[in-house]
């Protein structure tokens, strides 16, 4: 390809072609160069310009460019930290992921048919090498979610515009569960009054079947009743189970311990 320049002397040659031939010296075409000579300095310095101009606007177009995706990345990156600091987004990720596994998996009719979950104990579980006395707590929330989603407990509260929240709850650790450990959590409806439905979930090592952990659950029923939600269910009235000897003195403990409270807050004498 021929440069700005070449070209431009091209240009100049042609235009001074019929006086060139009619010319027999040789040295004309170097003095018609000179005479344009100047124009040529011009030419070549306005294109080297536009040269120029045209690169270092590419060059701002690319910097603006990763500019305003670096700032986007750097929203994003300090939009998830505020997020992950404000709220605890593994769990609610979880309860997302845990509901819309049990949505897809069959339908119990039973409500008060044992079901159960399977899990490991990962690192993310652990203090000193065995699983957090907490996270036990957490997954039977998990649990939960996944029984009241397959025996229809959810949809009958949706239905009568009710809720649930945990009144009460007692676990009693056996044997802990280490890294690695495989485990089932088994979770029942075992009865219900008229304020709440009580449930027992357990721990069981897929090692050897061993109950790790066991925990009663006290579900208090807002809106609404146990026995509404079992009628809207079953269509029929139907008959609560009779509480295990256990469950009626950890019963009778949250009874005490609710009447000392008011006692020492002064309640009783006011609703005398």
């Amino acid at each position: 390809m021929l440069s700005l320049y070449d070209g431009f002397i091209l240009k100049v040659l042609r235009k001074n072609r019929k006086t060139i031939l009619n010319k027999s010296e040789p040295s004309f075409i170097l003095k018609v160069l000179r005479k344009h000579r100047k124009r040529i300095k011009l030419r070549l310095k306005s294109a080297n310009l536009r040269r120029t101009r045209v690169w270092g606007g590419q060059v701002l177009n690319r910097l603006s460019t990763m500019f305003d995706t670096m700032s986007y990345l750097l929203g994003v990156l300090v939009g998830l930290l505020v997020l992950f600091s404000c709220l605890d987004v593994w769990y609610f990720l979880r309860v997302a992921a845990v509901a819309t596994r049990a949505w897809f998996q069959p339908p119990v009719w039973d409500v008060t048919a044992e079901q159960v979950l399977t899990g490991r104990v990962t690192p993310h579980d652990i203090d000193m090498c065995h699983m957090n006395n907490a996270r036990y707590l957490r997954e039977c929330d998990f649990a939960r979610i996944a029984l009241y989603v397959r025996n229809g407990v959810f949809k009958a509260l949706r239905a009568l515009k009710a809720s649930m929240v945990v009144g009460a709850t007692t676990i009693r650790y056996r044997r802990a569960l280490c890294i690695g450990e495989g485990y089932e959590l088994r979770s029942r409806i075992v009865t219900w009054d008229d304020k709440a439905f009580f449930l027992e979930q357990q721990f069981l090592s897929t090692k050897d079947g061993f109950v790790c952990a066991v925990m009663y659950c006290k579900q208090s029923v807002i809106r609404s009743s146990p026995d509404k939600i079992m009628q809207h269910l079953c269509k029929r009235k139907v008959e609560c189970p009779e509480f295990p000897d256990d469950l009626k003195h950890w019963v009778s403990f949250i009874s005490a311990s609710s009447q000392a409270l008011r006692a020492e807050s002064g309640l009783e004498d006011k609703n005398k």
